[in-house]
């Protein structure tokens, strides 16, 4: 999968993948199963060797949505989480069998404080994904449905093969009957 994290694009992340695959430690997470639940703390940041992850949050109602996704070659963590030692705000289940490679917050901290090159790549880290977030929500309050379905589809032109219509639609916040319309009305363009 390419491009679903924009963040991924924006920064060379080769040194940092290379850190993780030299000094973190090796897991494996079944399908189905979580690398953390909701209210739980978040303990590792993983970079994600093979699979893909499911972000979901439970509202006050129950429902579920989908907030977010990791696939091959991205990271999986639940940023807030790790750094201010508190409850996961989401739930992350892994869709796929997936291989992650993990660093505990100390582990983190530590290739931080490695040099100024790293705290000054840390910081544009923290920046991009500001960026993404902050355009992410205003894109729910400014642009349609079609237009965030087609957005997101711009830059993840094979994210159907890997998620089901049902999961775009609740990324999306909209219903699976949307995204079929949406689909149709494209078609006829």
């Amino acid at each position: 999968m390419v491009n679903f994290n924009e963040y991924i694009n924006e920064i060379d992340f080769s040194e940092f993948k290379k850190h993780f695959l030299e000094k973190g430690k090796s897991i494996e997470i079944k399908k189905k199963d979580y690398f953390v639940r909701q209210n739980e703390p978040c303990k590792y940041v993983g970079f994600v060797e093979s699979g893909i992850f499911r972000y979901t949050r439970i509202d006050n109602a129950g429902n579920e949505p989908i907030v977010g996704y990791s696939f091959t070659e991205d990271f999986v963590c639940d940023y807030p989480s790790l750094i201010k030692h508190m409850g996961s705000l989401t739930n992350i289940q892994a869709v796929t069998d997936c291989s992650v490679y993990v660093l505990s917050m100390k582990e983190l901290n530590d290739f931080w404080e490695t040099s100024i090159n790293t705290q000054r790549f840390g910081r544009l880290v923290a920046e991009e994904i500001f960026v993404e977030m902050y355009q992410r929500l205003l894109g729910f309050y400014c642009d349609t449905a079609e237009q965030r379905y087609v957005a997101l589809l711009k830059r993840c032109t094979n994210l159907p093969q890997h998620i089901t219509l049902k999961e775009i639609a609740s990324f999306l916040g909209v219903t699976p009957e949307t995204v079929s319309h949406i689909r149709r009305k494209l078609r006829q363009k």
